[in-house]
């Protein structure tokens, strides 16, 4: 796989047709860094950069792929550092997991990409995520999720059998959480908790509820029969009022 490396005022990223978030959690304060950013580009290739936030906490190191932390690195292929984070199409119930994402209606193109953004590509073996980036103007925020934690509710299961593709969710504030004080509790519109706003996301979210944003939240695709990792995929929309 042929990688360009390029200087960063040389990548125009102003066409991108999507654009994904490289998260990194600290192993030691758990707190999580947006460290790079992934786009698709026009051409058919791909563009990784770091952002400036990476450089913040001195505990992230450079990717052994991407050493160079000005650099912008373009490739003809969906990066090995990211490829290898995507489901197999040769895995059992292939078909039926890109249902449960909701994109078994994609060209064979597109789909490796949004797999990645739809489930963060995440590896017991490291700490990193991949998040699609929240469409954001200062006064508007909008982003998708799958619902996180919902083994810690014993009667989620039931709840979410229950759950309606477009239902209306409720989204509340835990900040009595001895793990995270910034948890934001995922709950159907009648008051039943089943599972958290991802941690990755959580942050912006009690930002924005403590800041007095209307935010609207609907159970976008319900899985009642997946993993429960990919159960119930979110959508999000909040407004500065």
């Amino acid at each position: 796989m042929a990688t360009q490396a390029l200087d960063r005022d040389q990548l125009d990223l102003t066409a991108s047709r999507k654009t994904l978030i490289l998260v990194w959690q600290n192993p030691e304060s758990r707190l999580f860094a947006k460290v790079g950013q992934l786009d698709a580009l026009p051409s058919g290739r791909f563009a990784f950069h770091y952002l400036p936030g990476a450089w913040d906490d001195p505990a992230f190191v450079p990717l052994l792929e991407y050493p160079d932390r000005d650099t912008a690195y373009v490739s003809d292929e969906v990066p090995a550092f990211f490829a290898n984070r995507i489901l197999s199409a040769d895995r059992p119930n292939y078909v039926r997991y890109l249902r449960w994402l909701g994109i078994d209606d994609l060209s064979l193109d597109d789909v490796p990409f949004e797999v990645l953004a739809r489930t963060g590509g995440g590896r017991a073996t490291d700490t990193f995520h991949v998040v699609e980036l929240p469409v954001t103007d200062g006064n508007r925020l909008t982003s998708r999720f799958f619902v996180s934690g919902v083994r810690h509710f014993p009667d989620s299961e039931g709840v979410i059998a229950n759950l309606q593709n477009g239902a209306t969710l409720r989204l509340e504030l835990e900040e009595t959480n001895d793990v995270n004080p910034k948890a934001v509790l995922v709950n159907t519109a009648d008051g039943h908790r089943f599972g958290y706003v991802p941690d990755w996301l959580c942050g912006d979210v009690h930002a924005r509820l403590k800041g007095g944003w209307s935010i609207t939240a609907v159970a976008e695709r319900v899985n009642p029969d997946a993993p429960a990792h990919i159960r119930v995929l979110c959508r999000l929309d909040a407004a500065r009022i």
